[in-house]
């Protein structure tokens, strides 16, 4: 697929950075409270004071008083608390009236806007939260929680990048720095992980940390609710995790006949464009309906880079009854892409990250023989790199070892069924139904990379019964003593007031997932630049397939994991290992049927106790997969096959304290077992029971303000994390991460909000109970291995032990600041900091603090709008590694580096109608 390449422990500065944004903030609160009036929110979002988006935003959540209150903001809407006092007209404050809400979504992250860049970006204007089973508000759920809405997406730029990039939602919360994750993610990183990704609550399990085989498509997201730490009791998760989140998609519009047609155009030929209508059906207001398009031809900064998709959604929302309503949600999505697997540019050195010079040098033999010892790595009889190395030399930033003759097609389908019954007041039913479909082929020759997947598909339900119970609701009211008074002050009054999420889910997955990673060591073979002989720097050559090393593994059963075998059905050229270990090769089923409980019990008003129980029954059916007509069976390789059963338990336990109504404070306790998965989100015939009990635990504490009547929102947290590593090819390995954070959100009117934050965390991995330490594709850097006099292309392991762990910022601060006038012209400004990145386990080559700031200009009219997005304006070089703390994926760091893009320009025209 030849398209040419436009187509395609630094604390003095954590302290600098909070110091910097709280003076601004400070600042800029004392002038809103000193100065005259500030000019409020309006009635409207648009610039005549009408609302662009005003759909429901969500039903009540169950005991509520099904009303809710409208903000300054028009089309703005948040749930009603009996308890809170009405807002007065003070300062300027715009009276809140209450209105009816007609509810369409299950959840409602924050209100379902079109995005205007002055809608209410604070987290508690959004009604409720969805990633604590029942849907709570956030000043009330013990996690750190974070709603993203539309004008939060589209402040950061995430939707106009297809595919989940690593800076863009680090840019509204520094937790989500995210990996390349080969450019085929489905979700952000939380704390060093990959989250878990759920769409409208229910868990995608066809993914292995994040990443589902094919580009990410932003096409169906409404809104995102992103929790840091792992899922509760009601949602489960069936993978280790650091975070989970919640994707709630786009909701029908009920209200009247809307849409809008877009268009995207950047450099480096970024090209998407989309369409969404929808209405009602009926005058009533019982049926309604949504359709979205989006389509992309994207190339890429990066040489023999691009992604073209096209992706559908549609939506159906029907309320007959005031008790019942039922949504159905689809999406479809074809994909041409080429993966950005581990072959962006190789040989990280201290040289090329500081300096940007290359370390050259051609293998012996290259390209008919790769190197002396053959495909298995960590031969003896691998050549020392300084035997053949060449001089440093500049290179060109978007060089990559991808070779053109590479790239992969996909299919992706869902269908979910969101049904609700309302018994009474305090008794509700809620079903909901997911179906998940995936045929993938992509093929990565430089590396010898390949996964072939026919049809995969998923199948989940679960039913929940949601009630409450209010045993004192109809106590009269007693006389106190002075004594009782004084005791209420502190604890709050007694209610023991109970909400209930109980319930059951049964979940099914099919995978015939055929996978090969025999030849991933060879990247840094490749030398990318060549003065000596320039012809060798053809990515063309870089192709294994044919050479002598890869042809000793066709069809030759005693080579390692048994050899490498056409895949049945599959092109040229696909050739799959039948037992390549934990990342692979799979055919067959699993199911599993969970009971869960989660109980929030008010105890006072001041005091709640949160506590959910999960049991995950799995029974588990895998084989390798069938072979080519012909192939001779393997004892032990070909008939390997896992038929086992497992159980895994989930506990919750949270217990929270508000002493005032702009505080709480929060204590959580999250332990459960998870599982080991293959590449997509299978069991490998591998597995052993080990593989089933893997230990995810979370141990957090916390505090949440809303201040200056909901203008100003600050949460903090310290938290620790057990995981264990699920590393590909290597039993799991014990890790723990401990941190601390800090996160505001100020928006004291229409024209203003800032969004800052900052991380700090650190990770270990403990390899004291294997005979050997982690391993790299390569165990030391390119520079290392020249001093040393070491081959390159390893992959033998360290010595076991305690590590650091490597690939991300230990701290992490960004900040993002946007300003609109009254004629709706505005420019928003971002800017991310993070300390050094280790890229291997010695130390030996880091990437240094860096900086990166963008900026954006729009102007925005009821009828249509345009922005110019302006990144990294300063042009400044700074570079990424190619995995984070604790994914899988870290085992390239020492063989693969991200260049980070340099100026660049992308402009976005919305007409609305």
């Amino acid at each position: 697929m030849n398209r040419e390449a436009e187509r395609r422990r630094k604390r003095w500065v954590s302290l600098a950075w909070v110091l910097f944004t709280s003076a601004f903030l400070i600042g800029t609160v004392r002038a809103d409270e000193a100065g005259s009036p500030a000019a409020e929110p309006g009635s409207g979002s648009g610039t005549d004071g009408t609302a662009d988006s005003g759909q429901g935003v969500g039903q009540a959540p169950i005991g509520g008083s099904g009303k809710a209150k409208q903000s300054g903001w028009a089309g703005i809407v948040q749930q009603t608390e009996p308890e809170k006092k009405k807002v007065q007209k003070q300062n300027g404050d715009v009276q809140m009236q209450e209105v009816t809400v007609s509810g369409e979504s299950e959840w409602t992250s924050p209100d379902l806007t079109s995005g205007e860049p002055n809608a209410p970006i604070l987290p508690t204007t959004a009604p409720v939260v969805s990633t604590f089973g029942t849907p709570m508000n956030v000043m009330d759920t013990p996690r750190q929680i974070t709603p993203v809405n539309q004008t939060l997406l589209r402040a950061s730029g995430a939707l106009y990048q297809g595919y989940m990039d690593p800076l863009s939602i680090s840019s509204i919360l520094p937790t989500a720095y995210t990996e390349l994750n080969w450019g085929m993610g489905d979700s952000v990183t939380i704390r060093g992980r990959q989250a878990l990704p759920y769409v409208n609550g229910i868990e995608m399990t066809l993914q292995n940390d994040g990443m589902q085989g094919v580009p990410f498509s932003w096409n169906m997201v409404e809104n995102m609710d992103i929790q840091e730490g792992p899922a509760n009791a009601v949602f489960g998760a069936t993978q280790a995790s650091t975070g989970s989140v919640n994707y709630i998609t786009k909701q029908p519009y009920f209200d009247k006949f809307r849409g809008r047609v877009w268009d995207t155009t950047g450099m480096y030929s970024q090209y998407l464009w989309g369409a969404d209508i929808g209405g009602p059906v009926d005058k009533e207001g019982k049926l309604a309906w949504r359709f979205s398009y989006m389509g992309q031809d994207q190339g890429s900064y990066y040489d023999y880079v691009y992604n073209d998709q096209q992706n559908f959604y549609f939506t159906v929302g029907w309320k007959p009854y005031d008790n019942y309503s039922a949504n159905l949600y689809a999406d479809y999505g074809m994909y041409n892409f080429q993966p950005e697997l581990a072959d962006l540019m190789n040989r990280p050195t201290n040289n090329l990250i500081q300096n940007g010079l290359y370390s050259t040098g051609v293998v012996p033999g290259f390209p008919g023989s790769m190197y002396q010892g053959g495909p298995a790595t960590g031969s003896a009889l691998n050549p020392a790199y300084n035997t053949y190395a060449g001089p440093l030399t500049p290179i060109n930033r978007r060089s990559t070892i991808i070779s053109p003759y590479g790239g992969g097609n996909a299919n992706n389908a869902f269908v979910q069924l969101v049904q609700t019954v309302k018994v009474n007041d305090d008794l509700e039913i809620v079903n909901n139904s997911f179906l998940w479909y995936t045929k993938t082929e992509w093929l990565e020759p430089e590396l010898y990379a390949m996964q072939y997947t026919p049809g995969d598909y998923e199948f989940d339900n679960r039913t929940e019964v949601r009630w409450t119970f209010d045993p004192l609701a109809s106590e009269p009211e007693k006389p106190k003593t002075k004594e009782e008074k004084g005791l209420e002050n502190v604890f709050g009054k007694l209610l023991l007031k109970s909400s209930v999420d109980t319930g059951i889910e049964w979940h099914y997955q099919y995978n015939d997932d055929y996978f090969s990673e025999t030849a991933w060591s060879y990247g840094n073979s490749y030398s990318l630049v060549n003065p000596m002989n320039p012809a060798l720097t053809n990515p063309a050559l870089f192709y294994l397939p044919g050479t002598k090393q890869f042809n000793s593994y066709l069809s030759n059963p005693k080579a390692a994991a048994g050899g490498l075998w056409h895949v049945p059905g599959a092109p040229a050229n696909y050739f799959y290992e039948p037992l390549n270990g934990a990342s692979g090769s799979t055919f067959g089923q699993y199911w599993s049927v969970a009971p869960f409980w989660q109980h929030n019990l008010q105890i006072t008003d001041k005091f709640a106790l949160y506590f959910g129980v999960r049991g995950t029954a799995y029974f588990w059916d895998y084989t390798t997969p069938e072979g080519p007509a012909g192939m001779p069976q393997i004892m032990g390789v070909t008939n390997a096959a896992l038929n086992t059963s497992s159980f895994a338990p989930l506990i919750n336990i949270s217990p929270t304290y508000k002493p005032f109504d702009w505080m709480t404070a929060y204590f959580n306790y999250n332990w459960s077992y998870v599982n080991n998965v293959a590449v997509i989100g299978g069991a490998a015939p591998t597995f052993n029971e080990a593989s089933f009990h893997l230990l995810n635990q979370l141990i957090e504490g916390g505090v949440k303000f809303n201040l200056l009547n909901d203008k100003l929102f600050i949460t903090a947290a310290g938290f620790t994390q057990d995981q264990e590593l699920n590393n590909l090819g290597l039993p799991p390995t014990p890790a723990v991460i401990t941190g601390y954070e800090v996160n505001i959100a100020y928006q004291p009117n229409r024209n203003w909000w800032v969004r800052a934050g900052y991380i700090d965390m650190h990770g270990i991995e403990n390899w004291s109970a294997l005979a050997h330490g982690p391993s790299m594709r390569q165990d030391y850097s390119t520079s290392m291995a020249y001093y040393n006099m070491y081959a390159l292309n390893t992959n033998v392991g360290l010595p076991s032990g305690l590590y650091n762990m490597i690939g991300f910022p230990e701290q992490y601060a960004s900040a993002t600041i946007t300003y609109t006038s009254d004629m709706g012209l505005g420019g928003t400004l971002q800017g991310i900091l993070m300390s050094n990145q280790y890229l291997d386990y010695f130390g030996s080559a880091s990437i240094p603090t860096q900086y990166i700031l963008n900026a954006q200009i729009f102007y925005v009219q009821p009828k249509w709008e345009a922005r110019l997005y302006i990144y990294n304006f300063t042009n400044n070089n700074y570079w990424m590694p190619f995995g984070l703390g604790s994914a899988g994926s870290r085992a390239f760091d020492e063989s693969s580096i991200i260049a980070g893009w340099p100026f660049w320009v992308e402009g976005n025209v919305v007409f609305k109608f």
